[in-house]
């Protein structure tokens, strides 16, 4: 299995290479049979014109060797148009500005040999490309300034790309008429020349404003077109999209069955097709068509997947939306802690964009600033010239402002006199609220601690062995057919494992919610320690054994507490399953008691690894709280031992650890005893107050 993965590896990084020199060498004869040097340039252009979108790395390398035929023999109109070929492959990148600057460069080149053509063609390209980079001012002089030559010269193949590229900045500006407008000027000359191909382009066009101004049924007439267009020139993505839009205006005209009848028709074809991204929008649309009719379930089957798809493409704009809406779609189930988790998703996939945003915002602002630089020293020599005058006339008004200041000032310090003990009294009230300010600032903060850390324990810690269980059922499978039945029972007890620490975890997590939240009842009672203990281990008696860990109760006696079973048992269980988690095979693990009048103290005792004294320290704190491996790799969040501390504290009572590195750990907690009647009775009474 190794040697094939490392023979795969191989193929992968000599294939590439490979397949680029192949490339070389049959353009390379080629070009060796063409002797003029004008025909060379020419046959590159055409090439690099007809493969940049499938063989970017190629079409610049011969982009680069028709600028260099072109200089040779002064052909600059041959240079401009393999600089556009460059700009193009830079555009498809969405590398704008080194696209920009290849095309300011071809446009030299065209004016140098006159080329008005190249030169209007030059326009037409920067204009999309401006238009790209949301720079509507400038796209629209390029692109009018082409469209006027193009009408001029009756250029009927370029001239309806500038009314859609025109269209598509109106369209932008939600100038929706005035996108339409140019739309029908590019269908019309479509129809004169039946060029079916490009009438899909423009009827989408149109559809797409139609819809944008709620005309549905006309929008529809026109993505029908697209139909009949799509049947003389098949396209199966086309005609996904057509699907697709189709089903979206049903749904707007709530016409639901044929929204979905088309929306399953866009998936099919897309899930043919196999991208990620076009199967989001459609699975999506279907979901939000069930959610209307308020079959939720479906809906959350179709916006589940879109998530998981949208977390494997790494799209997150997809993923806050899918959260929103899976968040609405749980509010209405009434699950309300699903709903809770989807939201807070949601919220934190916001806020990233967000910071995205603002990134783009300053780079963008940069940029206006460095432009903007050589005005600005201009226009501060021109200050420069006339700051004499000013000074001078400032210099009086100056003077004037100072006499007027001074009588204000001795008018006003009578007036201040009287004011000041009112100061004095709203400073100390502004003191308070900042008090009170503070304190709310601290616990809000300690809040936002333990939301992270407990959103960290479950992005991490809970995802963990949930990928561990998928990658061992994927292994089944494989073990399964290759009979291989040992692996496979090792495999069955990893997953067994890895559910367990999944099971551990959630009961923590549940826990610490329900308690947090004030859910979790608290309900002392008189108990017997010895069942509560031998109960727990033998529930990590088959765990023990796996690690070949004798595990000892040293209690013959019965002794009753009083506390709250449900907590007690979580703590019991906690700390027998960490001294697992940390001690060797072959090591003891010992549970005893000391007694005394009034409180029961239970200890239990390993033989592992021991705890360091800066461990110990911040052993308690949500913030300081770390993950540690066990002996044998086994997964520890600090989440079980937080909640130990506040269960016994709940009880009235207290944890304590002692530890030697190497040598083990003893952790004590007291818990009242059932004979400690004041204490049970001051218990019993703060129940009561708090119920």
């Amino acid at each position: 299995m190794r040697k094939l993965v490392l023979l795969l590896i191989i193929f992968i990084f000599v294939a590439k290479p490979l397949a680029f020199t192949q490339n070389l060498d049959s353009i390379d004869k080629k070009l060796d049979s063409i002797s003029d040097i004008h025909l060379k340039i020419e046959f590159l252009n055409e090439w690099t014109g007809k493969n940049y979108r499938k063989l970017p790395v190629e079409a610049i390398h011969y982009a680069k060797e028709a600028i260099k035929y072109a200089e040779k023999s002064e052909n600059h109109s041959g240079a401009g148009n393999a600089l556009i070929r460059i700009a193009l492959v830079h555009f498809r990148k969405e590398d704008y500005t080194q696209s920009i600057s290849f095309f300011n460069k071809a446009l030299d080149k065209f004016i140098l040999s006159n080329d008005s053509l190249g030169i209007n063609n030059t326009y037409l390209n920067r204009g999309i490309v401006y238009r790209n980079m949301n720079k509507y001012n400038l796209a629209i002089v390029d692109l009018f300034t082409c469209m006027e030559y193009f009408e001029n010269n009756n250029n009927t193949f370029e001239l309806p790309l500038s009314y859609n590229s025109i269209g598509l900045i109106y369209k932008a500006l939600k100038k929706y008429n005035k996108a339409l407008e140019y739309y029908y000027k590019a269908e019309k000359i479509y129809k004169e020349r039946n060029q079916i191909s490009f009438l899909y382009t423009s009827n989408t066009n149109i559809a797409n404003i139609l819809s944008i101004q709620n005309n549905f049924q006309e929008a529809l007439d026109y993505y029908k077109k697209n139909l009949d267009v799509l049947k003389e020139a098949p396209n199966k993505y086309k005609l996904a999209q057509t699907y697709h839009n189709m089903g979206s205006c049903f749904f707007e005209m709530g016409q639901y069955p044929f929204a979905l009848e088309y929306l399953n028709k866009s998936l099919e074809l897309k899930e043919k097709i196999g991208n990620k991204n076009l199967l989001i929008s459609t699975i999506n649309s279907l979901a939000h068509v069930y959610y209307q009719k308020e079959l939720y379930t479906k809906a959350l089957i179709y916006r589940k997947k879109a998530l998981t798809l949208a977390v494997e493409t790494k799209n997150i704009e997809y993923q806050k939306n899918c959260n929103h809406e899976l968040f609405k779609i749980f509010t209405h189930l009434n699950m309300a802690d699903t709903a809770i988790f989807y939201f807070s998703q949601y919220e934190l996939l916001k806020d990233s964009i967000f910071s995205h945003e603002n990134l783009k915002q300053i780079a963008e602002i940069q940029e206006k600033y460095e432009s903007e630089k050589k005005e600005t020293q201009i226009t501060l020599l021109e200050k420069e010239n006339k700051s004499k005058m000013w000074q001078r006339n400032s210099l009086i008004v100056l003077l004037i402002l100072l006499l007027g200041y001074a009588i204000f000032i001795v008018r006003s310090y009578y007036r201040n006199k009287k004011t000041h003990r009112l100061l004095q009294l709203q400073n100390e009230r502004i003191q308070w609220h900042k008090t009170l300010l503070d304190q709310k600032n601290e616990a809000l903060s300690d809040s936002n601690k333990t939301k992270n850390r407990l959103f960290q324990i479950i992005s991490h810690d809970l995802r963990s062995p949930l990928a561990s269980v998928y990658n061992i059922a994927q292994l089944i499978k494989i073990f399964i057919q290759q009979r291989k039945y040992q692996l496979l029972e090792e495999s069955c007890h990893d997953m067994e494992e890895s559910i367990s620490n999944v099971l551990s975890l959630t009961d923590n997590l549940l826990s610490w919610s329900l308690n947090q939240s004030g859910k979790l009842p608290y309900k002392p009672a008189i108990l017997s320690l010895k069942p509560l203990l031998e109960n727990n281990l033998r529930t990590y008696s088959s765990v023990a054994k796996q690690k070949n860990i004798h595990l000892q109760l040293l209690l013959e006696e019965t002794v009753m507490v009083f506390a709250d079973r449900q907590m007690l048992d979580t703590v019991i269980r906690n700390l027998i399953n960490n001294s697992l988690k940390f001690t060797k095979p072959g090591g003891v693990i010992a549970i005893g008691l000391n007694q005394s009048d009034n409180f029961v103290e239970l200890w239990i005792k390993d033989s592992g690894i021991g705890i360091s004294e800066d461990q110990i320290a911040h052993l308690f704190e949500i913030d300081h709280s770390q993950s540690y491996n066990g002996t044998n790799g086994e997964k520890g969040n600090g989440l079980g031992l937080l909640l130990c501390k506040q269960f016994i504290e709940q009880n009235k009572g207290e944890i304590r650890v002692e530890s030697t590195l190497n040598l083990g750990t003893t952790f004590r907690i007291t818990i009242p005893a059932a004979e400690n009647t004041n204490e049970i009775a001051s218990i019993l009474s703060s129940n009561a107050n708090s119920n």
